[in-house]
């Protein structure tokens, strides 16, 4: 297992990011791969933990807030672009929240 994780501003507020990204019917929207379980949230926490992975929203200055996603991937050819594909993620979250980024 390889462990993968990026960080993000997101120009709005992390409550905002937070609902955006906890919002099941536009979850496919932002992942990088498809989940099969929904993700248990953590409203408390602005967290969402899921099967091999989390997103973690933290408040920022002035209305701004940064995301991190983390991944745990297996061994396999398409490793190699997880850090891109969560670096897409980071940007389309930003997007669904309302951020232009």
């Amino acid at each position: 297992m390889s462990e993968f994780e990026a960080e993000r501003r997101m120009p709005a507020p992390a409550e905002h990011v937070y609902a955006a990204a906890a919002d099941a019917a536009r979850l496919n929207e932002w992942m990088p791969e498809p989940v099969a379980v929904l993700p248990a949230g953590r409203r408390d926490q602005l967290r969402l933990e899921w099967d091999g992975g989390w997103l973690q929203v933290r408040p920022g200055a002035a209305g701004t807030s940064h995301a991190t996603l983390h991944l745990s991937v297996p061994a396999g050819p398409r490793r190699d672009d997880v850090p891109a594909r969560i670096r897409e993620s980071l940007d389309r979250l930003a997007v669904l929240s309302g951020s232009p980024g």
